[in-house]
Protein backbone atom coordinates (compact mmCIF):
# COMPACT_ATOMS: atom_id res chain seq x y z
CA UNK A 1 0.00 0.00 0.00
CA UNK A 2 1.43 3.35 -1.04
CA UNK A 3 2.38 5.80 1.71
CA UNK A 4 -0.04 8.70 1.90
CA UNK A 5 1.72 12.04 1.33
CA UNK A 6 1.75 14.38 4.33
CA UNK A 7 2.36 17.35 2.02
CA UNK A 8 2.32 17.70 -1.77
CA UNK A 9 5.23 15.75 -3.27
CA UNK A 10 7.88 17.84 -5.01
CA UNK A 11 9.72 14.89 -6.57
CA UNK A 12 8.74 11.41 -7.70
CA UNK A 13 9.56 8.15 -5.89
CA UNK A 14 12.25 6.96 -8.31
CA UNK A 15 13.91 10.38 -8.26
CA UNK A 16 13.92 10.10 -4.47
CA UNK A 17 15.73 6.76 -4.61
CA UNK A 18 18.19 8.27 -7.09
CA UNK A 19 18.85 11.21 -4.76
CA UNK A 20 19.49 8.82 -1.87
CA UNK A 21 22.03 6.90 -3.95
CA UNK A 22 23.76 10.15 -4.91
CA UNK A 23 23.83 11.25 -1.26
CA UNK A 24 25.40 7.91 -0.29
CA UNK A 25 28.02 8.21 -3.04
CA UNK A 26 28.94 11.73 -1.93
CA UNK A 27 29.30 10.61 1.69
CA UNK A 28 31.42 7.64 0.63
CA UNK A 29 33.74 10.10 -1.12
CA UNK A 30 33.85 12.86 1.50
CA UNK A 31 34.25 10.76 4.66
CA UNK A 32 37.45 8.97 3.51
CA UNK A 33 38.88 12.38 2.56
CA UNK A 34 38.08 13.69 6.02
CA UNK A 35 39.54 10.55 7.60
CA UNK A 36 42.77 10.94 5.65
CA UNK A 37 43.07 14.48 7.01
CA UNK A 38 42.41 13.44 10.62
CA UNK A 39 44.04 10.00 10.98
CA UNK A 40 47.69 11.18 10.63
CA UNK A 41 47.18 13.23 13.81
CA UNK A 42 46.02 10.19 15.78
CA UNK A 43 47.99 7.36 17.29
CA UNK A 44 46.71 4.31 15.43
CA UNK A 45 48.91 1.32 16.15
CA UNK A 46 46.91 -1.76 17.06
CA UNK A 47 44.14 -3.55 15.15
CA UNK A 48 41.73 -2.34 17.84
CA UNK A 49 42.71 1.24 17.01
CA UNK A 50 41.87 0.58 13.36
CA UNK A 51 38.56 -1.01 14.33
CA UNK A 52 37.67 2.02 16.45
CA UNK A 53 38.36 4.42 13.56
CA UNK A 54 36.41 2.25 11.13
CA UNK A 55 33.49 1.96 13.56
CA UNK A 56 33.33 5.73 14.09
CA UNK A 57 33.45 6.30 10.33
CA UNK A 58 30.61 3.81 9.83
CA UNK A 59 28.48 5.37 12.57
CA UNK A 60 28.95 8.87 11.16
CA UNK A 61 28.16 7.62 7.65
CA UNK A 62 24.86 5.94 8.51
CA UNK A 63 23.59 8.85 10.60
CA UNK A 64 24.43 11.36 7.86
CA UNK A 65 22.72 9.11 5.33
CA UNK A 66 19.72 8.89 7.65
CA UNK A 67 19.60 12.69 7.80
CA UNK A 68 19.87 13.02 4.03
CA UNK A 69 17.12 10.45 3.56
CA UNK A 70 14.87 12.33 5.98
CA UNK A 71 15.31 15.49 3.91
CA UNK A 72 14.46 13.57 0.73
CA UNK A 73 11.34 12.26 2.46
CA UNK A 74 10.31 15.86 3.01
CA UNK A 75 10.59 16.44 -0.74
CA UNK A 76 8.29 13.45 -1.18
CA UNK A 77 5.77 15.02 1.18
CA UNK A 78 6.29 12.16 3.62
CA UNK A 79 7.74 11.61 7.08
CA UNK A 80 9.32 8.75 9.04
CA UNK A 81 5.95 7.25 9.90
CA UNK A 82 5.26 7.00 6.17
CA UNK A 83 8.06 4.43 5.89
CA UNK A 84 7.21 2.43 9.02
CA UNK A 85 8.56 4.40 11.97
CA UNK A 86 6.45 3.74 15.09
CA UNK A 87 4.04 1.60 13.07
CA UNK A 88 2.70 -1.47 14.86
CA UNK A 89 3.85 -4.82 13.49
CA UNK A 90 2.01 -8.05 12.84
CA UNK A 91 3.09 -11.16 14.73
CA UNK A 92 4.63 -12.50 11.53
CA UNK A 93 7.09 -9.64 11.42
CA UNK A 94 8.26 -10.39 14.95
CA UNK A 95 8.52 -14.12 14.26
CA UNK A 96 10.49 -13.68 11.05
CA UNK A 97 12.72 -11.06 12.64
CA UNK A 98 13.54 -13.48 15.44
CA UNK A 99 14.11 -16.48 13.17
CA UNK A 100 16.22 -14.61 10.62
CA UNK A 101 18.19 -12.87 13.38
CA UNK A 102 19.04 -16.15 15.11
CA UNK A 103 19.92 -17.90 11.83
CA UNK A 104 22.12 -15.12 10.44
CA UNK A 105 23.86 -14.17 13.68
CA UNK A 106 24.26 -17.82 14.70
CA UNK A 107 25.71 -18.96 11.37
CA UNK A 108 28.11 -16.02 11.15
CA UNK A 109 29.16 -16.36 14.80
CA UNK A 110 29.94 -20.05 14.35
CA UNK A 111 32.09 -19.29 11.31
CA UNK A 112 34.03 -16.62 13.18
CA UNK A 113 34.44 -18.79 16.29
CA UNK A 114 35.87 -21.53 14.06
CA UNK A 115 38.36 -18.93 12.78
CA UNK A 116 39.32 -18.00 16.35
CA UNK A 117 37.10 -15.05 17.27
CA UNK A 118 36.39 -14.90 21.05
CA UNK A 119 32.76 -13.93 20.52
CA UNK A 120 31.40 -15.29 23.78
CA UNK A 121 34.46 -14.77 25.97
CA UNK A 122 35.50 -11.17 25.27
CA UNK A 123 33.34 -8.79 27.30
CA UNK A 124 35.81 -5.91 27.28
CA UNK A 125 34.59 -2.32 27.30
CA UNK A 126 36.01 -1.94 23.80
CA UNK A 127 33.93 -4.81 22.44
CA UNK A 128 30.76 -3.56 24.19
CA UNK A 129 31.14 0.03 22.96
CA UNK A 130 31.82 -1.00 19.36
CA UNK A 131 28.97 -3.52 19.40
CA UNK A 132 26.42 -1.07 20.80
CA UNK A 133 27.59 1.88 18.71
CA UNK A 134 27.49 -0.03 15.43
CA UNK A 135 24.44 -2.13 16.31
CA UNK A 136 22.14 0.68 17.38
CA UNK A 137 23.25 3.06 14.61
CA UNK A 138 23.04 0.50 11.80
CA UNK A 139 19.80 -0.95 13.12
CA UNK A 140 18.02 2.40 13.11
CA UNK A 141 19.61 4.15 10.15
CA UNK A 142 20.13 1.34 7.65
CA UNK A 143 16.68 -0.10 8.21
CA UNK A 144 15.06 3.31 7.78
CA UNK A 145 17.01 3.85 4.55
CA UNK A 146 17.30 0.46 2.86
CA UNK A 147 14.03 -1.07 4.01
CA UNK A 148 11.61 1.72 4.91
CA UNK A 149 12.67 4.39 2.44
CA UNK A 150 13.75 2.30 -0.56
CA UNK A 151 10.84 -0.13 -0.40
CA UNK A 152 8.23 2.58 0.21
CA UNK A 153 9.46 4.67 -2.71
CA UNK A 154 9.61 1.60 -4.95
CA UNK A 155 6.03 0.73 -3.92
CA UNK A 156 4.93 4.30 -4.63
CA UNK A 157 6.59 3.96 -8.04
CA UNK A 158 4.47 0.91 -8.83
CA UNK A 159 7.09 -1.80 -8.26
CA UNK A 160 5.88 -5.31 -7.42
CA UNK A 161 6.71 -6.51 -3.91
CA UNK A 162 9.32 -8.91 -5.30
CA UNK A 163 11.08 -6.00 -7.00
CA UNK A 164 10.97 -4.03 -3.75
CA UNK A 165 12.67 -6.89 -1.89
CA UNK A 166 15.34 -7.40 -4.54
CA UNK A 167 16.05 -3.67 -4.88
CA UNK A 168 16.45 -3.34 -1.12
CA UNK A 169 18.79 -6.35 -0.94
CA UNK A 170 20.90 -5.29 -3.93
CA UNK A 171 21.38 -1.71 -2.76
CA UNK A 172 22.16 -2.95 0.76
CA UNK A 173 24.79 -5.32 -0.61
CA UNK A 174 26.36 -2.67 -2.84
CA UNK A 175 26.48 -0.24 0.08
CA UNK A 176 28.85 -2.64 1.87
CA UNK A 177 31.32 -3.23 -0.95
CA UNK A 178 33.76 -0.91 0.84
CA UNK A 179 34.44 -3.75 3.28
CA UNK A 180 36.72 -5.17 0.62
CA UNK A 181 39.22 -2.35 1.20
CA UNK A 182 39.20 -1.99 4.99
CA UNK A 183 42.56 -3.73 5.32
CA UNK A 184 44.24 -0.95 3.34
CA UNK A 185 44.14 -2.63 -0.06
CA UNK A 186 41.30 -4.04 -2.11
CA UNK A 187 40.64 -7.74 -1.56
CA UNK A 188 38.27 -9.00 -4.23
CA UNK A 189 37.21 -12.12 -2.31
CA UNK A 190 36.41 -10.06 0.78
CA UNK A 191 34.56 -7.48 -1.31
CA UNK A 192 32.40 -10.10 -3.01
CA UNK A 193 31.85 -11.95 0.26
CA UNK A 194 30.73 -8.79 2.05
CA UNK A 195 28.32 -7.84 -0.73
CA UNK A 196 26.86 -11.35 -0.91
CA UNK A 197 26.47 -11.72 2.87
CA UNK A 198 24.88 -8.30 3.36
CA UNK A 199 22.72 -8.89 0.29
CA UNK A 200 21.35 -12.05 1.90
CA UNK A 201 20.77 -10.18 5.16
CA UNK A 202 19.04 -7.41 3.22
CA UNK A 203 16.80 -10.00 1.59
CA UNK A 204 15.83 -11.45 4.98
CA UNK A 205 15.12 -8.04 6.49
CA UNK A 206 13.13 -6.90 3.44
CA UNK A 207 10.89 -9.97 3.75
CA UNK A 208 10.52 -9.25 7.46
CA UNK A 209 9.55 -5.66 6.69
CA UNK A 210 6.75 -6.73 4.38
CA UNK A 211 5.59 -9.50 6.72
CA UNK A 212 5.39 -6.98 9.57
CA UNK A 213 2.97 -4.80 7.62
CA UNK A 214 5.78 -2.36 6.73
CA UNK A 215 6.73 -1.71 10.32
CA UNK A 216 10.40 -0.92 10.87
CA UNK A 217 10.46 -2.05 14.51
CA UNK A 218 11.11 -5.80 13.98
CA UNK A 219 13.78 -5.16 11.34
CA UNK A 220 15.53 -2.54 13.48
CA UNK A 221 15.66 -4.87 16.48
CA UNK A 222 16.77 -7.88 14.39
CA UNK A 223 19.45 -5.86 12.57
CA UNK A 224 20.75 -4.24 15.75
CA UNK A 225 20.91 -7.57 17.57
CA UNK A 226 22.81 -9.24 14.73
CA UNK A 227 25.37 -6.43 14.58
CA UNK A 228 25.81 -6.34 18.35
CA UNK A 229 26.71 -10.03 18.30
CA UNK A 230 28.99 -10.19 15.26
CA UNK A 231 30.05 -6.71 14.11
CA UNK A 232 33.15 -6.12 16.30
CA UNK A 233 34.68 -9.34 14.99
CA UNK A 234 33.69 -8.71 11.39
CA UNK A 235 35.43 -5.33 11.57
CA UNK A 236 38.52 -6.83 13.18
CA UNK A 237 38.62 -9.54 10.53
CA UNK A 238 38.23 -6.99 7.74
CA UNK A 239 40.83 -4.44 8.90
CA UNK A 240 43.46 -7.13 9.57
CA UNK A 241 42.90 -8.90 6.27
CA UNK A 242 41.58 -12.09 7.82
CA UNK A 243 42.85 -12.36 11.40
CA UNK A 244 41.47 -12.04 14.94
Amino acid sequence: MDAEPIKPARIGPWAAIGLMIVAFAILEFLLPVARLAIVPHLSIVTPHDKVAVTAINSIVLVWLLFGATYLILQLRGQNLQSIGWKVSSSIWGWLLGFVFGVLYAGFTAMQMMHAGAPIFTDWSLFRILVALGIGISAGICEEAVFRGFVMTQAADGGAHWTVQILLSAILFGLAHMGWGGLSGHVQIAQLIGAMAATGVLGLMLAITYLASGRSLTPTIIAHATIDIVIEPWLLLYAVTGGHF
